[in-house]
């Protein structure tokens, strides 16, 4: 699996069938949806209907990101609409394993979000449900945000927790990642790299996605 996951959150939505075809020619195999429902995150990007639109046109595995005050309602719906994965944060459920069962008993793996500033202990009662992580790396709701350093310390804790623990769960980084900080992600025990602006904005997607690669050590041979 290549783990650089595109973040459509930073496209014109005009170009998006070209850059989707682009990614389809380098080898991209996940696209990342940040779903924003403009109260857990100020602003609305897009639902289901989107999901579903990419399924029946491309064969990207879709990884969604809910960035929602209410998961509960919204995972049965991204079900339905055909994603793969679905990750939710930590900081907007009480029934936070619950909803993990549900996502994984309606056949997608299922991931838990944390913000920045919060605590990696919000993760420990769960390691055992959890197919992957995702750790913010930016504050969410906006793209081009710089990448915040501490994050780095932040994989390398847990990471290293999650091995202690057998815990078998990807770790993925979403937020100002480009292919400098990336290798130092890789380093310190990212597994999988979520990026927007640096590849919609990119001049040549091939040739960006190939540095990426080659920071990363990873081919498809």
């Amino acid at each position: 699996m290549n783990p650089v996951f595109p973040s459509i959150l930073s496209t014109n939505f005009f170009n998006l069938e070209a850059k989707l075809n682009a990614f389809a020619a380098s080898g991209i195999d996940f696209l990342h949806l940040d779903v924003m429902d403009g109260h857990f995150v100020d602003q609305i990007s897009f639902g289901p209907s989107l999901a579903r639109a990419v399924r029946e046109r491309f064969r990207f595995g879709l990884d969604a990101h809910l960035m929602v005050s209410n998961p509960e309602k919204a995972v049965p719906q991204f079900i339905k609409a055909g994603v793969d994965w679905i990750s939710f944060h930590a900081e907007v459920t009480t029934d936070t394993g619950g909803l993990l069962r549900r996502i994984r008993d309606g056949g997608c793996r299922a991931g838990l979000v944390l913000n920045p500033d919060t605590p990696l202990e919000r993760l420990q009662p769960y390691l055992a449900e959890l197919d992957y992580v995702l750790l913010m790396s930016v504050f969410p709701g906006y793209g081009g945000q710089s990448f915040i350093p501490a994050t780095l310390e932040r994989v390398s804790f847990l990471k290293k927790e999650m091995a202690a623990r057998g815990s078998g769960a990807l770790l993925q980084v979403d937020g100002g990642i480009h292919p400098g900080n990336a290798a130092l992600l890789k380093a310190a025990g990212a597994d999988l790299f979520v990026v927007g602006t640096a590849l919609f904005n990119a001049d040549d997607i091939a040739d960006m996605i190939n540095g990426f690669e080659n920071q990363l050590h990873w081919s498809r041979s």
